[in-house]
């Protein structure tokens, strides 16, 4: 199994529209404005862009992939210093504002590096980027899921342990005053919701992190054909924040 988890199929890079989108649809006021800004909202969730930089960062965006919304973590000042990302993966973080310099980069298929064992010494990065396999359902299929190593079917409680082994890893390796940005989705699995934003970031609190943020990134996600629907559709990931005192 590699270690990192799915990414959003999204590349669309466009930030907001003044006056009309090239989609035709016309936005108003200013983004001062109550109205409008929900206007805007509403057209960043219909067209899958994010707010124009120097815009207010929000807690919960229709950003239009991971790469939008760590650029947005950096302007919160959560990439200082010496950064590691142990789920480097193909790379997809980056691609909006560039790789953090001197960014240390680990992944099963890339170096071989398991994140549940770094090879690190304690409180050697300023800031970790953990994107782990947190996908509980669906059929797997090798060109969405084989990449990232959620093409092998695990136990709920299988997945769950790897991923809280791999925050255990990185609050090891992490530097005091340091901040663990780590991705993950609350999920219908078993006809319940798994609310693991939750299961992990009680993991994190209990090795002495402090959750500081959750960013939520909204995306659509529609009821599988077929399947009744007994939830509400959990049409978001969370990108929880951790910082070690």
């Amino acid at each position: 199994m590699t270690s990192h988890a799915c990414e959003e199929i999204a590349e669309d890079e466009s930030g907001f529209p003044s006056g009309r989108c090239s989609c035709g649809w016309e936005t108003a006021g200013c983004p001062d404005d109550e109205t409008a800004m929900n206007v805007l909202m509403e057209h960043a969730f219909r067209m899958g862009s994010q707010l124009p930089a120097g815009e207010t960062i929000l807690a919960a965006t229709a950003w239009p992939n991971n790469a939008a919304l760590i650029a947005d973590c950096r302007r919160l000042g959560y990439l200082p210093g010496r950064v590691m990302d142990v789920t480097y993966g193909r790379g997809k973080w980056w691609t909006v504002g560039g790789e953090p310099e001197g960014l240390v980069k680990h992944d099963l298929r890339l170096d071989g590096v398991d994140f549940r064992h770094l090879p690190h010494p304690d409180a050697s990065f300023d800031a970790i980027a953990f994107d782990p396999p947190y996908k509980l359902n669906g059929t797997p299929t090798d060109k969405v899921d084989a990449p990232y190593g959620v093409d092998v079917i695990d136990t709920r409680d299988g997945r769950h342990q790897l991923i809280r082994d791999g925050i255990t890893e990185c609050a090891r390796v992490l530097a005091s005053g340091g901040y663990l940005l780590a991705k993950v989705q609350d999920q219908v699995n078993g006809g319940k919701v798994r609310w693991q934003s939750r299961i992990f970031a009680d993991h994190a609190e209990s090795l002495g992190l402090e959750h500081v943020d959750a960013l939520l990134m909204l995306a659509y996600r529609p009821q599988p054909a077929g399947v009744r629907q007994v939830h509400a559709r959990r049409n978001y990931s969370t990108l929880l924040v951790f910082k070690k005192p």
